[in-house]
């Protein structure tokens, strides 16, 4: 009877998991003085960066939003994603960026950091101004 509680046990433990969410700081994007950044100029640009970056990205559920995913690791007990997701904001600020890191599985929440910063937006971000189509700026 103990071996059969502690299997019970053992297999709700591995059937049971964490979910975590990391967040790295929340952008918005700016079309250069010289550019016409539209929403769908900006979302090519966007797929075609992050694609090369091992980006799988999406904007089929949403048309006005775009949503990227990368896997960061795939083991047996736990997963990592990292998702980028641009979206539209007002008149002022034309499109937000956010990024942030999804952790699923048996790892719990302790042993894992809070802190996220994406190098990949980072990069993104220099790119659409070495491109001179437009410039990052953090939220505060």
């Amino acid at each position: 009877m103990y071996k059969l509680n502690v299997l019970v046990v053992l297999s709700l433990l591995l059937m049971a998991g964490c979910t975590n969410i990391a967040k790295d700081a929340a952008r918005t994007i700016h079309p250069a003085s010289s550019s016409s950044l539209t929403t769908d100029t900006l979302f090519s640009v966007t797929s075609e960066f992050l694609s090369g970056k091992g980006y799988q990205c999406d904007s089929r559920h949403d048309p006005s939003a775009l949503r990227c995913t990368k896997e960061l690791r795939d083991l047996y007990i736990h997963q990592t994603q990292a998702v980028v997701q641009i979206y539209p904001r007002d008149e002022t600020y034309p499109h937000t960026l956010v990024t942030s890191r999804w952790d699923e599985g048996l790892i719990p929440g302790e042993f894992i950091s809070s802190e996220f910063t994406n190098p990949d937006v980072k990069a993104f971000c220099e790119y659409l101004e070495a491109q001179a189509l437009g410039s990052c700026r953090m939220i505060k």
